[in-house]
């Protein structure tokens, strides 16, 4: 653990207790690690729009949101892979003719995270969008099912072979996006802007989309919480989110190093 320099969160399941707050001991176990020297950063599924809402007394070095779409160091962004117009639109269009005309999609990029659902769906802040004329790039779209041969049936449109598509474990959605906008991807591209290795990261994650990233990762960290899946993965298991795991095994791993 003494070459870590990087730490690395998802939110929900992570950094966020349910309720989706972040707790004091954890914004101030945060800040004295950034002021030891130690980088800190999220690496999320939410989309930038909607994760920095909840960031209020954290000031990450890094900011990896949209599922590894975009990346972020030093409020500058480094990278980013989307779909283009023409390949949302045709999964889009795949969607509704596989699932029906009812089904509930959303598709993000940069700017917004859009649905063609009226209800605000938990804390999503969605924009409203019946996607029958869409017409924006986007880093991830979002199918409201877990049938994995339907979503198949959907990506195919673009290929297999060019597209990441993993459920959530928590909520019944499926999420597509381009092979190269995965989490693992997003921080082999921070790594090569740094001129670091991935082990010197260490990285706290609990679902499917989290199991590259800790694999990659120096020091993979699932949380207690975490699917059987993500702790079969990681080096190590850590407290739960609602026990503020991330920020008691930073003080316990690395602050006797710095």
């Amino acid at each position: 653990m003494e070459n870590t320099s990087i730490i690395l969160s998802d939110l929900d399941g992570t950094l966020f207790r349910d309720d989706k707050s972040i707790s004091d001991f954890t914004k101030e176990t945060i800040r004295q690690a950034q002021a030891k020297g130690l980088l800190f950063g999220i690496c999320t599924s939410r989309a930038k729009v909607n994760a920095v809402k909840f960031l209020e007394g954290i000031e990450p070095d890094i900011l990896i949101t949209n599922g590894g779409g975009i990346v972020y160091y030093q409020d500058k962004k480094i990278y980013d892979c989307e779909f283009t117009v023409e390949e949302i639109r045709k999964l889009i269009a795949a969607a509704f003719e596989v699932f029906g005309k009812d089904v509930i999609i959303s598709a993000d990029n940069e700017h917004a995270l859009y649905s063609n659902s009226r209800d605000e769906l938990g804390d999503k802040f969605w924009t409203y969008n019946d996607f029958s004329d869409f017409r924006e790039t986007c880093m991830k779209m979002c199918i409201e099912s877990l049938d994995k041969e339907k979503v198949e049936k959907v990506a195919s449109v673009i290929g297999l072979d060019q597209i990441d598509y993993l459920p959530f474990s928590d909520i019944p959605w499926y999420k597509l996006s381009k092979k190269a906008a995965t989490k693992e991807k997003a921080i082999e591209e921070l790594c090569r802007h740094l001129n670091i290795e991935s082990s010197q990261i260490a990285a706290f994650g609990d679902d499917f989309n989290d199991i590259g990233m800790l694999k990659l990762c120096g020091k993979g960290i699932a949380m207690e919480n975490a699917i059987e899946e993500v702790k079969n993965a990681a080096d190590q298991v850590c407290a739960s989110n609602e026990k503020d795991g991330v920020a008691k095994w930073i003080k316990d791993n690395l602050f006797i190093l710095k």
